[in-house]
């Protein structure tokens, strides 16, 4: 851990682990599956067990596609309509590959929204209050298969107001560890990314990224819903923090009030 870090001139936040834990309920395929045969009606569509199946292997063939994606140095983002039309329905007949090509953006919303229960972590509200009231700029910077569930889930929650920015992989076509993403997000808040700080819960995704972009500082904050990481990976995090609210006990010590 680095010592002596002043306070950043921004603050650059992951979604998944940072702001929100998120855990996988049981079943979750089966729920996504009876909510695509509703929302298609009784056009062609394959049988209901293929659904479930190629959904389960999707999701999982993404998750595989991820990990990889973590080794190249710009790389590019799965958009919705491949993680549809690719990872899911590759080998479907023509029919019902044409009939879920209509429903690409309310599929990834629907399996977004439905495989993560998702709970706010532990102090993040006051973290974010804080920055507010000391005049320090927030922005999301995060990886997504539907930036759109993340966006609607803030609002739930009362805190879009605290964010300049929120940016979304799969809305910006930028995708972690890629430097450029969190360039962008720097820019967002008219700061240089020198003078950011970037907190993520992946050392493989988010310091990496943070360490290739040369952010002010990279804070890890590993969450229980956190993936295994794949792979080792030859960078180290400037400071490692239980929670949000660590976090902030940790900038009210380096803050000099004017």
């Amino acid at each position: 851990m680095r010592q002596n870090l002043d306070l950043p001139g921004g603050l650059l936040l992951d979604f998944g682990g940072v702001i929100v834990n998120s855990e996988k309920p049981v079943g979750w395929q089966q729920t996504v599956t009876e909510s695509v045969l509703s929302l298609v009606g009784e056009g062609p569509l394959v049988p209901r067990e293929r659904l479930l199946a190629d959904i389960t292997a999707g999701a999982v063939a993404a998750g595989l596609w991820r990990n990889a994606m973590s080794r190249p140095r710009y790389p590019r983002e799965l958009d919705q309509e491949s993680y549809v039309m690719d990872f899911i329905a590759a080998d479907w007949p023509d029919e019902a590959r044409a009939t879920i090509a209509q429903h690409i953006a309310a599929l990834c919303y629907l399996i977004s929204s439905t495989k993560e229960l998702r709970t706010l972590r532990d102090g993040i509200e006051e973290l974010l209050a804080w920055c507010q009231q000391i005049g320090l700029p927030v922005a999301i910077v995060s990886n997504a298969m539907c930036g759109q569930v993340h966006r609607d889930y803030l609002a739930e929650q009362g805190l879009s107001h605290y964010f300049v920015a929120e940016l979304y992989s799969d809305e910006c076509g930028l995708r972690k560890p890629n430097p450029d993403f969190l360039h962008l997000g720097a820019q967002t808040l008219n700061l240089d990314i020198a003078d950011c700080w970037y907190v993520g819960d992946h050392l493989d995704r988010d310091v990496l990224c943070g360490t290739r972009a040369g952010i002010g500082a990279n804070v890890l904050m590993p969450s229980p819903g956190s993936a295994a990481r794949p792979y080792d990976v030859p960078v180290s995090a400037d400071l490692v923090l239980g929670t949000p609210r660590d976090l902030l006990n940790e900038m009210r010590k380096i803050h000099v009030p004017t």
